[in-house]
């Protein structure tokens, strides 16, 4: 099957409920102007550019920086700026105010040379990103979060490199790929993804969003822009709409080899579990993880469910270990209110208490003003 049959596929189940819609609105009376959508994300800068990889620094908003910074990994399917999409549901934001150092990778749009990109070449760009950290801020270790494929990641490369982490946040991780729970952990074991990949090279995004969407066809495809329709005239309402939805469908094509590793290798034999994944010759043993580890799971996440990601608990040496369960789902988890009201305070709290130095002689004011002086020599 072609990339465009999968866009028409993608297209044709999007029509429909267009055309209802509009059939609604039609009888509605005039309907407010929509004004155009903006992502508002807080300032950056791009420091470091490896191919299409690019791993961005946010301006610091507090005098002190806490010594020990954070590199957030998202998932390669999606775009990082769910975790800083709006001013007041800014997980980002969170960080900053705790005095954290935040860095983020962006996968950027893999082209036609990307195909061969195995897990093992995603995990060296994330080393070369660490490096830079390491080297411009003079820290001996960071802070590693990863979200959702990014936490497979975060947690194969704190396995293989844990001298150079701190500790490790996971956020809503797929980690055990056993469980039946998920319609993608079903789905995932019958893929034949050698097809796919020999088909497509990388494997297209629309692919993949046609997958999420028949996920919950009747939510995804129906509900949502019906409430839409309820709620046009709600300029708030409208705009934070927009705004998910351009992030929902702002998604880059995936490296073939990517998918056919993470389908084959993890999906359909659950080797990362095992502690039986190897990665160009070194075997990722998830015992080796011994750094304090913060666990974030939606109980409610349809994508990676909580059976997916609750075994790491069990997996790691880590004596420092602590979940954080909440009420909601994949996403929601990042951009809902009652999130940014009641979870992300405590996950940044948890973060900034173990960003301080290891040395017992150095006490936190003294390294807190010793950060302070450091950033504003960057400005």
């Amino acid at each position: 099957m072609s990339l465009d049959w999968f866009k028409m596929m993608e297209q044709s189940f999007k029509e429909p409920y267009i055309r209802s819609l509009n059939d609604m609105m039609k009888t509605a009376g005039p309907i407010p102007e929509i004004p155009a959508v903006r992502i508002d994300t807080l300032p950056y800068d791009v420091v470091f550019t490896d191919g299409r990889v690019k791993l961005l620094h946010y301006k610091p908003t507090v005098q002190e920086l806490l010594p020990t910074p954070l590199l957030i990994v998202y998932a390669q399917i999606n775009r990082y700026y769910i975790l800083d999409l709006q001013h007041d549901k800014s997980v980002v934001k969170h960080y900053l105010e705790k005095g954290i150092d935040v860095f983020v990778v962006d996968w950027g749009d893999p082209g036609p040379e990307d195909r061969y990109e195995t897990i093992y070449d995603q995990i060296e760009y994330m080393d070369d990103a660490v490096e830079y950290i390491r080297k411009t801020t003079k820290a001996e270790k960071i802070n590693l979060q990863g979200y959702c494929m990014g936490g497979t990641y975060s947690a194969i490369y704190t396995s293989l490199y844990h001298e150079k982490v701190n500790s490790l946040i996971l956020q809503a991780a797929p980690i055990d790929f056993t469980v039946q729970a998920g319609i993608l952990n079903i789905w995932g074991k019958y893929i034949d993804a050698d097809k796919i990949v020999d088909s497509y090279g990388n494997v297209p995004s629309s692919l993949l969003n046609l997958g999420f969407l028949m996920i919950d066809p009747v939510r995804l495809l129906v509900d949502k822009y019906v409430k839409f329709y309820e709620n046009v005239r709600d300029k708030d309402y409208v705009q934070n709409f927009l705004r998910m939805e351009k992030w929902i469908f702002d998604s880059p094509d995936l490296p073939g080899e990517v998918y056919r590793q993470f389908i084959k290798d993890l999906y359909q034999r659950n080797l990362l579990s095992k502690n039986e994944l190897v990665v160009e010759g070194k075997k990722v043993d998830l015992k080796k993880i011994r750094v304090p580890l913060l666990n974030i799971v939606g109980t409610s996440d349809t994508l990676v469910p909580p059976e997916s990601s609750i075994p790491i608990m069990d997996l790691v040496s880590s004596s420092d270990k602590e979940m954080l369960k909440f009420a909601s789902g994949h996403i929601g988890i990042s951009v809902s209110a009652r999130a940014h009201r009641d979870l992300w305070p405590k996950a940044s709290q948890w973060i900034a208490d173990r960003s301080f130095s290891s040395d017992k002689s150095t006490s936190k004011d003294s390294v807190k003003i010793k950060a302070s002086r450091s950033a504003k020599s960057k400005d």
